[in-house]
């Protein structure tokens, strides 16, 4: 197998509300109650719902006090991402082991692997699924039994798969469903056009038209999708047809910095919180594998009182080494999504690098500026670099001209309109 590349067949392993029945097999009592999980913040709405929530009426999206009011024995379980994440990565390290080519997805009980090559190991796709269940049943029975299995050319297709698993043959949730590439087009046709990885306004267009199924979407003229939907229009036609392969790519093996300060009593006021994070910050920027880099991905994490966890994940626009930038953003983020309980341990991890960061200001006398506020220009009469890129950085966010100069036109002119004008500053 060719790990570089990627693998063109996937196996894709979903397991529906990944984080509510890891509750369920923690707590045994919550086996048959309705389950949903809320969304950290003070405005707290439903992330997801177990099958039997879904039933009341309870949807992913709703205020909790909705959810409720609809189905009064509604069970919030606290999130606790520590505990998932730390199943997800047991789960990786089981495919790791199994497959060199391995990926997860956004979605923690998603996760892809490449099985190109396979066979002389394991044999034909069927085989590779048994034996596959068999490395995760030593893990744990649940993984094994509730896990959702399907084999296709691509993610999509082994994703789509493993969607369709759950009502294949007899309908068990541990079903797997193994697609040749030969019959790829023809299994994608008898598909919903809810399994399209394209916009939700798109889908629902799709549907007013009539269009219900993928063999529906492939008979239109790709002119006319185009021109009804852009570029979603020829992603989805391309999805359709089958000819759209997305490989499953390796993951780089990641070494991020972690650091963490336990406190002698739980402590919640926020300011305490924020000299604490200052602190580590401080700790994660020393590390000699920071050195000469900047840092963009964010990870601030706590162990709470009486049990649980929280955790924020932050990715900066601009990758920075400034302690105070990277303490105001992280500042920011956590003003939006605070600890609901007083914090044990702090924890913080820098995982997403850049290239080193020369943090010089907009008028830093190294690129040929005077130190005087008023000067915009070099002594050769250019713009200053760093604040002509911080106006393409406004352009492009705003999506138009956000800065100007004023220039000089006719001092003396008896017309003020005349004596200056604004010119975009670019």
């Amino acid at each position: 197998m060719d790990a570089g590349r990627g693998s063109r067949m996937a196996l894709c392993l979903w397991w529906p509300g990944f984080e509510l029945e890891l509750e369920r097999v923690r707590t045994p009592s919550l086996a048959d109650q309705p389950l949903a999980l809320p969304t950290l913040g003070d405005r707290r709405r439903i992330e997801m719902g177990c099958a039997l929530a879904a039933s009341f009426g309870v949807e992913p999206g709703m205020i909790v006090s909705q959810a409720v009011a609809l189905c009064p024995s509604l069970i919030l379980c606290e999130p606790d991402p520590d505990v998932h994440d730390a199943a997800r990565d047991r789960v990786l390290e089981v495919l790791h082991r199994w497959s060199p080519v391995v990926e997860r997805s956004t979605e923690r009980g998603r996760m892809f692997v490449g099985v190109d090559g396979l066979e002389r190991l394991y044999g034909p796709p069927r085989r590779q699924v048994a034996r596959l269940r068999a490395r995760l049943e030593a893990l744990s029975p649940w993984l094994a039994s509730s896990a959702r299995i399907g084999c296709a050319p691509g993610k999509f297709a082994a994703w789509v798969a493993a969607r369709s698993a759950g009502s294949a043959g007899s309908g068990r949730p541990g079903a797997a469903v193994c697609v040749a590439p030969a019959d790829l087009a023809a299994f994608l046709a008898l598909q919903p056009v809810d399994v399209l990885p394209v916009s939700p306004r798109t889908v629902e267009r799709l549907k007013r038209l009539g269009v219900r199924r993928l063999g529906q979407l492939v008979r239109m003229p790709e002119p006319a999708l185009v021109s009804q939907f852009g570029a979603d229009g020829r992603r989805a036609l391309a999805w359709a047809r089958g000819t759209r392969i997305d490989r499953v790519r390796p993951e780089a093996p990641a070494r991020p910095i972690r650091v963490a300060l336990d406190f002698p009593s739980p402590i919640g006021q926020l300011e305490l919180l924020h000299a604490a994070l200052d602190r580590l910050i401080g700790r994660a920027l020393e590390h000699p594998r920071r050195r000469g880099k900047s840092v963009r991905g964010l990870r601030v994490s706590a162990s709470l009182e009486d049990g649980g966890s929280w955790s924020i994940r932050a990715i900066a626009r601009e990758p920075t080494s400034e302690p105070e930038r990277l303490g105001a953003f992280l500042r920011s983020r956590i003003a939006l999504d605070r600890p609901r309980r007083a914090v044990e341990t702090l924890r913080l991890e820098l995982f997403r690098f850049g290239p080193a960061s020369a943090q010089a200001g907009l008028f830093d006398p190294r690129e040929g500026a005077s130190r005087a506020l008023g000067s915009l220009e070099t002594k050769d009469g250019e713009l200053l670099p760093a604040l002509r890129r911080a106006a393409r950085l406004l352009r492009l966010r705003l999506g138009g001209a956000a800065l100007f100069r004023v220039l000089e036109l006719e001092p003396n002119s008896r017309i003020p309109e005349r004596r200056h004008a604004l010119m975009e500053l670019a």
